[in-house]
């Protein structure tokens, strides 16, 4: 008994000492190798643990065993710690600027190692293996040529990465470029990202040759199935079913159709993961019921490997796919399998194979939502037992599920879906069906197309019912409801309720007190932090003007950018903050295509009060009030006071109740001697302006003590002019977003970039 429970502490000493890696406490450097102090630490306490604690506190493990797994838990710190990616010697990314110094155009050679998928902008997306990086000067003569190594993240327009496959050698021509990390909290990581993947550098392509593909790959088998589908049922139905049965991975899935998923809660119907192995396991058992615990073997195997194989080794099918195997193995050998320890099983063999999958969203939800599963669902049946058995299975499965998933969902997506239980428990039926009758096609179009089709075709009124019932979800009040980060503290205090949750406490009075706990790590922090809140960001969002407010509950938004813009920056960072509406939004033509940026933003996050000056149209359909800025004129809103000081141009005077700001769109030195005539009235302590060179005139008349520069350039010299006379100098494209609280002062996100902390602390 001794040496499983030795077993099963050293799986879990494994798995919690990568988890430690997570927490920042610093590096101890040794060599080349960075091992992280958490890691120690956690060890050292478990070895003091088994040093000075009694022996009837140890769970009944000698000395040796407790040492053992402190050992196995720094161990794995060192491990992860040697796996992680780096660039080789001669790897493309340290290329780049050399390259980029020669010339602007560049060509690199290599083989596709991914299937070429759409990213958002609608251009080809795929990695290549480089052999050779060559450079080219403007009359196309080579300047520069070197073999190279590594991989390459390429960007392609779609009509040239048409016909291209896995496998393929291509030849691509364009420009190197180096991914940029997060720039604004909530922000992606586009370097972490790719380096995840052991992939360090970026290629916009204009031009990529290739040769027809004609040996067999995979991507043929992926490609017919899904062409099959979409012929039966259309677009985007076919789409869909491919998804629900093989995982978004192998399919271009709509953008629309993933986020319209995710916003409700119904994105684990679209990805490969164990709910799916689940389906086809028990199909598979349910075909070969008669057969020997054997042949099920042999079969089941043969199936989960094939269907691994198609959906990509991605790490929640594969715990799937082990903890399946462990299935399988136990009724060959006619022995019970435990799902607590097959799943610890699993989940120890795919970080041994990739310790850096601890950090993967999609293993760390399938770990989670299947313990849930597995611990919970047993204890809310029980309670629904005045239920038949399978309504109340169809409740429990995703409340057990929601539950377990819900700390990290708001640690890594800050947004919850209000109907997520519901909705699921009334799409469980029509997720079975259309998952199953895909995975059924998918295996008559193998065969012969033409049944596979005629099979697809029946899953049209279910797919079309699902989909018409997440799209009304959606359209709701309450439908997606932003909570904004949570701490890594609040995330294990939250795990830690559900723990002692499923424990069979004897007190009846911490029974009840564990929802209110609950909910009490989750909601008071987050309501403190609104309520007493009171900073002033500019975003960092190329050359484009976002300024927010947050003062104790009310948020004003100056300019939203372009639709890219509020898309991929402006929304993120709202989602992280916890911020459902907008009480405030001044919109200026600070951009040519503004309204589409505003329109775009106010989808997700309404607009009480809605400012323009007379030549802003006020947006269709647009809900709350509008009100024009009149020029010269000081309009006070809230706590603060906008003046608009431009008639053809956007420039804002903002006094708030600690100091006085002004925004300045981009300007030659002619306008700005005029604007400076103004005199008294631009003195404010904070500039923004985009980076272009400041009239001696226009700094006379502000007298600012903070400059912030938000465009993409900032030359030195205009640095250094304004350093020179004491002033201090931010610069978004190098700091990221700057940021003002009344504690701190100012502070670029980039030099306060934690992880584990809301926004600067």
């Amino acid at each position: 008994m001794v040496h499983v429970s030795l077993g099963i502490l050293l799986c879990i000493a494994y798995v919690t000492g990568l988890l430690w890696t997570g927490i920042d406490c610093g590096v101890i450097q040794v060599g080349t190798l960075s091992l992280p102090w958490s890691g120690l630490i956690a060890s050292l306490l478990t070895g003091l643990y088994a040093l000075v604690v009694p022996r009837r506190w140890r769970l009944g493990l000698p000395l040796r065993h407790w040492l053992w797994i402190a050992g196995i838990s720094f161990l794995s710190t060192i491990y992860i710690s040697l796996r992680s990616p780096h660039p080789g010697p001669q790897d493309i990314s340290i290329y780049v600027e050399r390259a980029q110094a020669i010339a602007p155009t560049h060509i690199v050679s290599g083989q596709v190692i991914d299937e070429p998928r759409l990213n958002r902008g609608l251009k080809g997306r795929f990695r290549l293996a480089v052999k050779q990086l060559k450079v080219e000067d403007a009359e196309g003569k080579v300047t520069f040529r070197i073999p190279a190594q590594g991989r390459l993240y390429v960007t392609a327009p779609l009509l040239q990465t048409t016909g291209l496959h896995m496998g393929q050698w291509v030849r691509a021509k364009g420009r190197l470029y180096l991914p940029q990390a997060a720039m604004n909290p909530g922000g992606f990581d586009f370097q972490s990202h790719l380096a995840k993947r052991r992939t360090f550098a970026g290629f916009a392509a204009q031009e990529l040759r290739f040769a027809e593909a004609s040996d067999w790959g995979l991507w043929q088998v992926r490609q017919r199935l899904v062409r099959t589908q979409v012929r039966a049922l259309g677009s985007p139905l076919g789409q869909l079913v491919s998804a629900m049965a093989l995982g978004r991975r192998a399919v271009d899935l709509p953008f629309d159709i993933q986020d319209l998923f995710a916003r409700v809660g119904l994105a684990h119907t679209i990805a490969a993961s164990g709910f799916h192995v689940s389906l086809l396991l028990g199909a598979v058992l349910a075909v070969v019921r008669s057969c020997s615990g054997k042949v099920k073997l042999m079969v089941g195997l043969l199936i989960l490997g094939g269907y691994l194989i198609l959906t990509g080794l991605q790490a929640s099918v594969g715990r799937a796919v082990l903890m399946g195997a462990a299935t399988l193995l136990g009724i060959a050998l006619e022995r019970k399998v435990k799902p607590l320890g097959s799943l610890l099983f699993a989940i120890t063999i795919l970080l041994m194979v990739d310790p850096h999958w601890i950090w993967d969203i999609g293993f760390q939800l399938s770990f989670v939502a299947t313990f849930g599963l597995i611990v919970m669902v047993p204890k809310v049946t029980k309670v629904l037992d005045w239920l038949p058995v399978t309504i109340a299975s169809l409740i429990a499965v995703p409340i057990a599920a929601t539950l377990w998933t819900l700390p990290l969902m708001l640690y890594h997506f800050n947004v919850i879906s209000g109907f997520s239980i519901a909705l699921n428990a009334i799409t469980t039926p029509l997720v079975m069906v259309i998952s199953l009758g895909g995975m059924g096609s998918s295996a008559l179009t193998l065969l012969s197309p033409t049944v596979g089709g005629w099979a697809a075709s029946l899953l049209y009124y279910p797919s079309q019912v699902f989909l018409w019932l997440a799209r009304t979800s959606s359209q709701l009040p309450g439908s997606a409801i932003t909570m904004g980060q949570i701490s890594i503290w609040q995330l294990m205090g939250l795990y830690t309720m559900l723990v002692l949750g499923i424990c069979n406490l004897r007190q009846a009075v911490l029974r009840r007190l564990l929802p209110v706990g609950f909910l009490a790590l989750l909601l008071l922090p987050m309501g403190w932090q609104m309520m007493t809140q009171y900073q002033i960001t500019v975003l960092a969002a190329g050359d484009e003007l976002v300024w927010l407010m947050q003062s104790h509950g009310h948020t004003t938004l100056i300019n939203s950018g372009s639709e890219k813009t509020a898309f991929y920056t402006v929304q993120p960072f709202l989602r992280r903050l916890g911020i459902n509406k907008i009480e405030t939004a001044i919109a200026l033509p600070f951009e040519e295509d503004y309204l589409a940026g505003w329109q775009t933003l106010l989808r997700q996050t309404p607009s009480q009060g809605f400012y323009g000056n007379s030549k802003t149209s006020p947006l269709p359909d647009l809900p709350g009030s509008y009100q024009t800025l009149e020029v010269g004129q000081s309009t006070v809103i809230g706590k603060f006071t906008v003046q608009l000081l431009g008639t053809d141009n956007p420039i804002l005077r903002l006094t708030t109740a600690q100091q006085t700001w002004l925004l300045l769109p981009a300007l030659p030195l002619t306008l700005q001697d005029h604007l400076a005539k103004a005199g008294n009235v631009l003195q404010s302590q904070v500039l923004v302006w985009q980076g272009d060179e400041l009239s001696e005139a226009l700094l006379e008349a502000v007298q600012p003590k903070f400059v912030i520069c938000y465009g993409r350039t900032l030359p030195q010299f205009v640095e250094r002019k304004l350093q020179n006379i004491g002033i201090h100098v931010y610069w978004t494209a190098r700091d990221g977003a700057v940021n003002w609280q009344s504690q701190v002062g100012f502070q670029g996100y980039r030099q306060s970039k934690h992880r584990n902390t809301l926004p600067w602390g």
